[in-house]
């Protein structure tokens, strides 16, 4: 099994990097190479099976020898794991994050990891977790690390960390506009609501399930990635009704069921969302902002493309235009009809603004770094935060 093992190791990463190679060259990834690796991965599972049969029943074939197989149970923990890998990947496609190729892109590798390597850490309810952590790492020191030098190469390093400083600020203030007085309270509580929701059911729920639920990470990194589509929530009046209700059922019951944890699940309900709160203001916009600076150009209307991707002060000022409305276009890119409305709004703004330019994310194909993750967390079996700041 062992030389299988590396055999398909070997196609894997053929088959990876002629993804990576075509993404980079094209900013799109081909449905028929999706398909090639659904094939790669049902091979290779349909291998581990004959083995599985052969290995738990010698009889069968006396003239085999096998001498490593996975056991009946690991089956059914790799279907849990394919779909906790399939929503996770959804959830990114959904909130924006990444486009429709590269969660599918995301899906077949997550499901040739473990039959690649069957001891990876967290199997089955985690490993997609590590993975997705692995592959935000490797994107993120590099664009950090790019950024900075880039920076420092243009300009002298007083100027440079003192514009970091001042657009740290901006996007602060930004913050501070978008929620108001009694808006930040019920943001905040929303999130308690959340994170008592997760340490209670953590705490009373007794199966399979739980070790999922149990873990705040994964809680944290959903909350992180799906900001955006949440937050507005929190800000509705049925929210906030839910909200009372919620918290006083929370009192009532805790106290009748678990009375001795009531407390201690309000105070790590509390840190954890002092600890979302602190991810979305330093990360969520700071850091976000930082990997856009590294890959922004000023490009004038003539120089766009379809399938350009603006940043967040260009698409701001296209707020209210029904031909925007349709958010898409922030993963997929500028289509062929927006373009030419973008080229034909230029013309208006050079009246005021001769030279006038639209910001444009180049952006780095993100298959890239989804491979790179795999190869970390093939390698390293784990998350790699875990080894980094240990």
């Amino acid at each position: 099994m062992r030389i299988v093992l590396v055999l398909f190791s070997a196609i894997f990463a053929i088959w990876g990097l002629s993804v990576v190679n075509h993404d980079i060259n094209t900013c799109k990834i081909k449905n028929v190479s999706i398909i090639t690796g659904m094939k790669l991965a049902a091979l290779l599972l349909a291998i581990h099976i004959v083995f599985t049969i052969i290995g738990t029943n010698p009889g069968l074939m006396p003239k085999v020898n096998v001498e490593t197989f996975l056991l009946p149970s690991f089956y059914a923990s790799y279907i849990l794991h394919f779909f906790l890998a399939s929503a996770f990947a959804i959830l990114l496609w959904y909130a924006d994050s990444w486009p429709a190729g590269d969660a599918k892109f995301f899906i077949v590798v997550a499901s040739i990891i473990p039959l690649l390597n069957p001891n990876v850490s967290g199997f089955p309810t985690k490993t997609f977790f590590y993975f997705m952590i692995n592959v935000f790492v490797a994107a993120s020191f590099w664009a950090f690390g790019t950024f900075f030098l880039s920076g420092l190469q243009k300009m002298d390093r007083r100027s440079f960390f003192d514009g970091v400083y001042y657009n740290f600020l901006s996007e602060i203030d930004k913050l501070k506009k978008k929620y108001k007085g009694w808006q930040i309270i019920f943001v905040l509580s929303g999130m308690l609501v959340f994170f008592l929701l997760q340490r209670t059911i953590s705490l009373t729920v007794r199966f399979a399930a739980a070790k999922l639920v149990s873990d705040p990470a994964i809680m944290l990194f959903l909350l992180f990635l799906l900001w955006d589509k949440i937050s507005p929530l929190f800000q509705k009046k049925g929210w906030i009704i839910f909200s009372f209700i919620f918290y006083a059922s929370f009192v009532v019951l805790g106290y009748i069921y678990f009375p001795d944890k009531l407390i201690e699940l309000a105070e790590t309900a509390f840190i954890d969302a002092l600890r979302l709160s602190v991810l979305i203001v330093f990360l969520r916009r700071f850091v976000v902002f930082l990997m856009e600076q590294a890959d922004l150009q000023l490009l004038y209307a003539e120089q766009l493309r379809q399938g350009m991707i603006l940043s967040d002060k260009s698409r701001d000022s296209l707020k209210g235009d029904p031909n925007f409305e349709d958010e898409s276009f922030i993963k997929e890119g500028l289509t062929e009809l927006q373009v030419q409305i973008l080229k034909d709004n230029a013309v208006n703004f050079r009246k005021t603004v001769p030279n006038f330019r639209y910001e444009v994310i180049k952006g780095r194909p993100f298959a890239g770094w989804i491979f790179l993750g795999a190869i970390i967390t093939l390698i390293f079996k784990q998350n790699i935060a875990i080894l980094l700041f240990r």
